[in-house]
Formats: structure tokens, sequence, C-alpha cells
């Protein structure tokens, strides 16, 4: 099975080599826990194999400047390789991702959606209706995991999450999660720990049983994230 390195070992160990190409892969955590990071990631290593990205930035977060940083100087031929939706609403989405197809050719290895949920939440926010909302998010990764499957693309994408109340009290959950969990076959968690540059990666969906509710750390730091030897971290 051919797969897509994020560039950080760890992780890359506990999803047998990266992300598989073929499949959709969801990366939901917390605001600050390397979620875009990890999508620019992803996007370079494609560069370093020859493909070019189709990412949708539905949050307006992705930055030039921090995209070379990460790859640094020797490595801005990406720049070159990744191609920027910018929507600016929910429905701008839809149509972006309907059209994706039109973008494809050999050299493309990988789609991102960063996030999938925030034009939905915005849109759900101002009194939309939400029964079609969900249905077209639904379509949206539907087309997504269709596309990945008939072209061997990797597609990634990442998800916000919300407080909800339990009978235990508050919990953490990923926004639309019963939408955004149906479709993926690898899902990780992101999570911030007691120390401020220091993410928790969790699996908690993989093709292999194997790699289930494994976990690593990794450390923010100016060339992204990588390896983070655990130490006192709770």
């Amino acid at each position: 099975m051919s797969v897509l390195s994020t560039l950080t070992p760890s992780l890359d160990r506990l999803l047998e080599g990266g992300l598989p190409r073929g499949y959709l892969s969801l990366v939901y955590g917390e605001a600050s826990t390397g979620k875009t990071t990890l999508s620019m990631q992803c996007a370079i290593s494609a560069s370093r194999r020859n493909w070019k990205t189709l990412y949708i930035d539905a949050d307006q977060s992705f930055s030039h400047q921090r995209l070379l940083q990460i790859c640094g100087p020797e490595n801005v031929d990406a720049c070159e390789d990744i191609i920027v939706f910018l929507p600016h609403s929910f429905p701008e989405q839809s149509r972006i991702v309907e059209s994706l197809e039109n973008y494809l050719t050999k050299r493309i290895g990988l789609i991102v959606i960063d996030t999938v949920t925030s034009l939905y939440r915005v849109a759900t926010g101002g009194g939309g209706a939400t029964f079609n909302l969900n249905r077209e998010l639904n379509r949206q990764l539907a087309y997504l995991v269709e596309l990945a499957s008939r072209h061997d693309l990797a597609a990634l994408v990442t998800g916000q999450v919300r407080s909800t109340v339990d009978g235990l009290g508050w919990k953490i959950e990923p926004v639309a999660r019963r939408t955004i969990f149906h479709w993926p076959r690898i899902v990780v968690r992101l999570r911030s720990t007691v120390k401020q540059k220091i993410k928790e990666a969790k699996i908690e969906r993989f093709l292999s049983n194997d790699a289930a509710e494994k976990r690593c750390y990794l450390e923010m730091t100016d060339k992204g994230l990588v390896d983070f030897t655990l130490s006192g971290i709770t």
C-alpha cells in the first residue's frame, strides 16, 4: 500500500508509514493543536515525491511564510506544487469540492480540506437549515472518498471540536461528529498537553486495528511538528 509521510517519524510509525493513498483521513482537535501545520507537512511531503496538492483553505489559515518556514529554503518548490482554494461560504466550499476532479492530473497526489467543518459551523450558527447542511457535508466527504479511491489519492480533512454535556459532565467531540466520523478510515486526534508546545497525537481509527488507540507526542517548532520524547506529560 502506498503511503504519504507526515514528515513526523513517530506519527508515521503509528500510521504504518503515513497517510494511505486511496483513503480519506481525518485529523481533529482543538485550536492550536497543529492541524494546519500537519496539513502543510503532508503537502510538503507530497511535493518531495513530485506530487501536487489541491488544498482547500476553508479556515483562511494557510500561510506561505509558515510553509517556507517548515519546508526550508531547499524545498521552495513546494510552494508551486500546492494549489490553494479559498472558499468564503459553505456553499462555495461545496462547489469547489464538486469541481476537484477537473483539476486532477497524474501529478495530483493529495487533497486537503482545512478545516472541513469551519464554514459549516458558521452556516449553522447563522440559522441555516441543519438537515440540509449535514446532507451537504455528507456529500462532500462521500465525494472525497470516491476521488481518493478512484484516483489513488491521499485525502485529508481536519475537523474542529466543541464541548457537549453528557451524563458525566462536559466532553469534547468533533463538530458534526456523526457525519465526519462515518467516512474516514483513519482518524487522528490532536490534543494539547500541560506543556504548551507539546501535543498528543492519538490514533482513534485505522485500517489495521493494531494501530488504533496508540499515541505519540509531538513538539510544535518553527520547523513544524517534530518527535518529542515523553517526559512528565500527563
